[in-house]
Parts: structure tokens; C-alpha cells; sequence
């Protein structure tokens, strides 16, 4: 895009994470928007500072000193809008720092409205605490007993299609409203309703007088449709009050922000740029985003106006990496090692790190666990995804996952791996992508802060997207196929290189291949697959594509899907070794 501006506003985006706290200056620069500099932070909403505001300017301050430039006021605050060359004119916030939002879901029907409050609910940094509804065989007072010993933050209230059921959904609602009476008046969760729009004025005389009511258009319009984004907004306000309320100083740093902020959870500012790009691409292959984090992962894919995002709370590579052990096994996190290391060692790695979130690897060891539990994640995050992608989607490739491209993650252990193979390796082994897809590297975690800034400045977003700080690391192809013996033929390459050489490439089963093709090159691609193979294109079909250069260049991945593994320890690491040494090490 060579939108040229003029007068353009500046803007700085601020993510606040459980670790770090980074501050972005975004200005114009001859008529595009650009990073200009990036200052980060230790975060400090926890003891012993306790107030978020501390980390939050000591970042904006390094980016004063790298500049030059003045964003600070004689009183140490944030000049907003800018003066003249001093201040910024929009502060973008996102926010993954803190616990979990503790919710409570309530509705008529586990499979239909509970199902949908339950997904709404995944948008943000929540823990879902307990699922009330007519079939819990709970009865009122059990209903309301679970409700005050959860000590939910928020209540997200569904049922009944719209002009459907009333009397069931006003059974829930009067478990609610009982419950919440009980609780202090100062410790009382917010409510969203988004249920039987009949309903909504009694559920106001009902519970508006108890606690903050929010009434959002209902999740399930009718039993067979399904909405949650119009739902998001009202979630994203309880989220912005309960985060004032419990993170020190965050509101102290809004108010005078009044009218030129905005603040989103980081995981909602993700799904808002991956839903930008799959309509921006070709919606019939889907984007799709991971970012794992030190504290959850979230997965957000986009189909054109089709979109699901899900923030799972209990995977992440810090605190709560024990729960990881709820989902999955250490044998199941060691088979993707490279070196020897016992599953003893494996499970000391896993609980040292969650007793110390902030550590990073300092062996080759470590890495290697740290590297093989991504991988662990990321499968057990996508496995439980998929369940909520289209169900056209899954019609159509079963339990293999979706064609997609690109495919953006996001997350210092890809952003900040030893080398770009063993990023790309960890993403290939824990994505397992079929089809054709580019993988690219959010360099310095910048999606959800474009995300938030989109409100404001939509150009911007746009157009830092195009830069540098997204890393192509490869274009993949992977000829998806259900050989387990090795060595097959599976598909031929014809390749040919602009203004550079011509050939015909066999890929085998088993393999990873690299072809060469360097940042700036462009390679025309005649892909045959062998044995009903599926490329891209269908079982068994042929296709052309262009694909251009990246850090590692062109890469195919026949080891089928899903990826198997010797079942002998050392076989195991060898072979791990080896795919590793392919893509450089």
C-alpha cells in the first residue's frame, strides 16, 4: 500500500505482559508508518512496586533516551495528545499481566448455550470456575453454593433462542441473582446477559440492582445459529472494569488517557489482526495465529467473516506449566528431544520453570526441553481448536488440519530460538500443517498491539504489517500422505528460479528437504505429488504456484501427518537430530 500521509498521528502502543512490559512509538516517516523504537521493561503490578504504572514508564522513558524525542511531561506523566513535537495522540494498551478472569458460565442447555458461553468466554485471560445449567442436577441451592464458593469476577448468563424458552433461562437467572446477593457488595462479579432478548427487561429487574448488568445480543439467536462476536464487546468492558479494579495503577495511568486510549486483552488484539488478514488473503485457506506465552497460548484462525479465538489459560510456558501434565505426558513431551535427556530431568525442567517463569534457557538442555514442551503445547492447543472451527471446515479435512496461509506466531521462544531452524522445526512438529503455507515470525510481538491501534488508526496497522518485523521463515509444502514405510517417492518438484537455475526435485517419505531460495529471490513451482499424495491442491491433483524467498527458503515436509516416530529412544533422538541438522542446526 503507498498511502502517502500527511500531518499523520503518532501513536504508542503498550503491551503489559506477566514478564516484560514493552512501549512502541509508531510514526509516519516520508508518508509511512514505521516502528521507530521499541523500550522494555520488567512488569510491576506485582510486589514488591505494585503498581503497573512503574514498568510502564520506565519503558516509554527508554524510548525518550533511544529518539530523543519528548513524551514525558515535567511531572514524569504521559503527554496526550501530542504539543507541538512533545507527546504521542493515541495510546494503544494490551494486557495479558494478572490472573485469570475467574467466570462463571450459566445457561439453559450444556451442548447449546453453555457451549457458546464457554467459548466467548475463551476470547480473554479467563478460568472458566463452574457451568451452571437446568441439567447439572444441582437444584437452586446447589447452583447458588457453586456460584459464591467460586468467587467469580464475572457471570456470563445464556439461553433460550430469542422469543424461545423464558421460564428455564429465568431459572438460571434467579440462581444468579440469589448468589450474588450473598456475596459482599464490594466482592460482586459483573454479569453479562446474552441470552432470550425477550427476557432482557426482567433480567434487568432481576439483577441490575445486585451487580453491574451488561446485556449483549444473544449467543444463540436461534439453536441452530450461533454468535459470539457481537457478544465481545460487552465481555471486553467487564474485562477493562475488572482489570482497573484488581491491577494497581492501571487506572490511575487511563484517566487522563480519556479519549485518546484504548485497552484490549493481548490475546483479543491477535484474533482482531488474523481476522483482518484472512480477508485480506484468500479466505478459502484460512489464516491462522499462535502465540505462546509464558503464562497461556492462544490460537486465533479466521476464514473471512468465520473466526474462532481461544486464550488457554493452562498452557503456557511459566507458572502453570504443570497443568500441561493434566493434558498430555512427560513421554509424550520427550519424544520431540534431540539429545538424550531423561524423562526425569524433563519433568525437573518443567517444575524449576514454573517455580521461576522468568528464566530462560541457559544450556543446550534446557533449550531443548523448553523447545520440545512448545511443541506440546501448541498440539494439545490446535487439538482442542479444532473442535470449534467450521463445521464445513472439518467436513472437509477431518482431523487434519486446515489449509492455511501464512501461518504468523508470535512468542519469544520462536522470536528468540537459537536459530531459525529450530524455530521453524518446533512450529512444523507442534502445527503439523498440510497443504502449501508460509510460516512468518512476529519479530517483536507486535500483531496484538496492531490489533488494538486498528480502532484508531486503521492505516497504521496496515502498513506496519508490511515491514520487516515480520520474518518469512519458510514456505512449506507438505504432501500430506499416510506412507509409514520410508524412502517412497511422494512427490516431484519442477523449480525454476527466477534469473537463476532449473530442476526437478524427488521427495521421499520421511524426509525434510530444503531448497535454497533467498529474501528477494522468486521460484516458479510445478508440484506433482505421487500416490494420492495431498499437496495443496487435493488427493492425488497437480498444481503451480510462485513462491518467494524467505530465511530458509523452500521446505518440504514429507514425514505424513500426523508426524511418526521410531519407537526406540535412540532411534527416536537421532532422527530428531537429523531433521534438526537439515534445517541448519
Amino acid at each position: 500500500m503507498a498511502t502517502s500521509l500527511v500531518d499523520a498521528d503518532n501513536l504508542l502502543a503498550i503491551d503489559v505482559g506477566s514478564t516484560h512490559t514493552r512501549a512502541m512509538l509508531f510514526d509516519a516517516v516520508e508518508g509511512r508508518y514505521h516502528l521507530i523504537s521499541v523500550g522494555v521493561a520488567m512488569t510491576t503490578a506485582r510486589a514488591p512496586l505494585n503498581d503497573l504504572q512503574e514498568g510502564i514508564y520506565e519503558a516509554i522513558e527508554q524510548i525518550q533516551k533511544v529518539t530523543g524525542r519528548t513524551l514525558l511531561d515535567v511531572n514524569g506523566q504521559l503527554v496526550v495528545p501530542s504539543e507541538g513535537a512533545a507527546g504521542v495522540d493515541h495510546v494503544a494498551i494490551t494486557l495479558s499481566a494478572g490472573k485469570p478472569l475467574q467466570v462463571i458460565v450459566a445457561g439453559v442447555l450444556p451442548e447449546v448455550s453453555l457451549q457458546s458461553a464457554r467459548k466467548l468466554a475463551m476470547t480473554i485471560y479467563s478460568n472458566i470456575r463452574a457451568q451452571i445449567h437446568l441439567n447439572d442436577r444441582l437444584q437452586t441451592e446447589g447452583r447458588i453454593n457453586a456460584i459464591v464458593k467460586a468467587h467469580p469476577d464475572a457471570i456470563i448468563l445464556a439461553g433460550g433462542s430469542d422469543n424461545g424458552s423464558k421460564q428455564a433461562v429465568l431459572q438460571i437467572a434467579e440462581a444468579v441473582g440469589l448468589a450474588t446477593y450473598l456475596i459482599p457488595q464490594g466482592e460482586r462479579p459483573e454479569i453479562l446477559y446474552a441470552g432470550n432478548a425477550a427476557l432482557r427487561k426482567q433480567i434487568g429487574k432481576l439483577l441490575e440492582d445486585l451487580a453491574p448488568l451488561h446485556i449483549a445480543p444473544n449467543l444463540r439467536p436461534e439453536i441452530s445459529q450461533e454468535q459470539i462476536v457481537p457478544a465481545q464487546e460487552a465481555l471486553l468492558k467487564i474485562f477493562r472494569n475488572v482489570r482497573q479494579r484488581q491491577m494497581p495503577g492501571l487506572q490511575d495511568f487511563l484517566i487522563p488517557l480519556a479519549g485518546h486510549s484504548t485497552l484490549y486483552p493481548t490475546t483479543f488484539g491477535l484474533g482482531r489482526m488474523i481476522g483482518f488478514l484472512s480477508r485480506v488473503y484468500d479466505p478459502s485457506k484460512g489464516v491462522l495465529g499462535v502465540d505462546v506465552g509464558s503464562e497461556a497460548t492462544t490460537v486465533a484462525a479466521a476464514w473471512g467473516d468465520e473466526s474462532i479465538l481461544k486464550t488457554y489459560t493452562s498452557l503456557g510456558l511459566g507458572s502453570n506449566l504443570p497443568a500441561l501434565l493434566r493434558r498430555t505426558s512427560v513421554d509424550h513431551i520427550a519424544r520431540w528431544l534431540p539429545i538424550g535427556i531423561s524423562r526425569e530431568e524433563v519433568a525437573d525442567y518443567l517444575y524449576n520453570k514454573a517455580v521461576h517463569p522468568d528464566s530462560i534457557p541457559m544450556t543446550t538442555e534446557d533449550l531443548a526441553v523448553e523447545q520440545a514442551l512448545t511443541r506440546q503445547i501448541l498440539q494439545v492447543a490446535l487439538h482442542r481448536a479444532w473442535r470449534d472451527f467450521p463445521g464445513h471446515i472439518r467436513r472437509r479435512f477431518g482431523a487434519q488440519l486446515p489449509y492455511f496461509e501464512p501461518i504468523l506466531a508470535s512468542g519469544s521462544v520462536f522470536s528468540k530460538a537459537a536459530s531459525p531452524g529450530q524455530a521453524l522445526l518446533t512450529l512444523l512438529d507442534g502445527i503439523q500443517p498440510s497443504g502449501i503455507t508460509t510460516f512468518v515470525i512476529d519479530t517483536n510481538n507486535l500483531l496484538p498491539a496492531l490489533g488494538a491501534a486498528a480502532d484508531m488508526n486503521p492505516i497504521l496497522s496496515v502498513q506496519v504489517l508490511e515491514s520487516y518485523h515480520f520474518q518469512p521463515l519458510a514456505t512449506v509444502i507438505t504432501p500430506v500422505h499416510h506412507i509409514t514405510k520410508t524412502g517412497v517417492p511422494i512427490l516431484r518438484l519442477e523449480v525454476a528460479i527466477e534469473g537463476g537455475q532449473s530442476g526437478t526435485v524427488e521427495v521421499k517419505t520421511g524426509t525434510l528437504k530444503v531448497i535454497t531460495l533467498r529474501p528477494g529471490q522468486v521460484a516458479r513451482l510445478k508440484v506433482r505429488p505421487l500416490r494420492r499424495a495431498d499437496a495443496g491442491f487435493g488427493p492425488g491433483r497437480r498444481g503451480t504456484i510462485t513462491v518467494n524467498g524467505s530465511t530458509l527458503g523452500l521446505i518440504i515436509d514429507a514425514r505424513g501427518r500426523p508426524v511418526i516416530l521410531p519407537s526406540d529412544p535412540a532411534a527416536r533422538i537421532e532422527q530428531n537430530n537429523h531433521w534438526l541438522q537439515v534445517l541448519g542446526g
